[in-house]
């Protein structure tokens, strides 16, 4: 017998001596799979995400444009005009005022308020103030001084950094040409004196 037969048959013996267990070796493979679902599961849905990621930051948004982007459509004309907010103005109180405060007083002696005063308020809500030569303004100086009006409540600036850390709430009212302010919510007592002690007289 040649050789090349000797070992073909030896093959086909050690062949038939082998009896895969398939089924056995497959309830072993099953077993594994079934004690690593969880992480199985946990790292799908993690690669989901980050291919999803990926698709989103890697496809161009064509309403961005940019090099390789498609240009924003262009908006479609509108039967109706666009609505345009006008900006806030208060002429109800606009106008010139002067108060004079007597510097007796011991709340003007105190802040060194004494003599004549001029307040202009704008209708856009600036206030432009000239005091007596005797008051030494702070280092802010009287610029940026501002005031709104929501109904019969003034709020305003004044003094701010320099005297005062807060904003100035008064009851407002101009009847015959005076014009008067009753502290709502004030903390500042230079400011409080200069606006509430005596009423401001509408000027010519």
């Amino acid at each position: 017998m040649s050789l090349d037969r000797r070992l073909r048959d030896e093959l086909h013996r050690e062949a038939a001596a082998i009896e895969p267990d398939v089924e056995r070796h497959l309830g072993a493979v099953e077993a594994r799979a079934h004690r690593r679902g969880g992480i199985g599961a946990t790292t799908l849905v993690l690669a989901a995400a980050i291919v999803v990621a990926a698709i989103i930051f890697r496809v161009p948004d064509p309403r961005l444009g940019g090099p390789g982007r498609s240009a924003p459509p262009t908006p479609i004309a509108s039967n109706s005009s666009p609505s345009t907010s006008a900006p806030t103005t208060y002429p109800e109180i606009a106008g010139t005022y002067i108060t004079t405060l007597d510097a007796a007083d011991a709340a003007v002696q105190r802040d060194a308020l004494g003599g004549e005063w001029t307040m202009r308020l704008e209708p856009n809500g600036v206030v432009l103030l000239s005091p007596p030569a005797s008051f030494v303004p702070g280092a802010s100086g009287l610029s940026g001084v501002a005031f709104s009006l929501v109904g019969d409540r003034f709020r305003t600036n004044l003094f701010y950094n320099d005297y005062c850390n807060s904003i100035g709430t008064y009851a407002w009212s101009r009847v015959a040409g005076k014009l008067t302010f009753t502290p709502a919510d004030e903390t500042c007592s230079i400011r409080q004196t200069l606006l509430a002690k005596s009423p401001w007289v509408l000027s010519p």
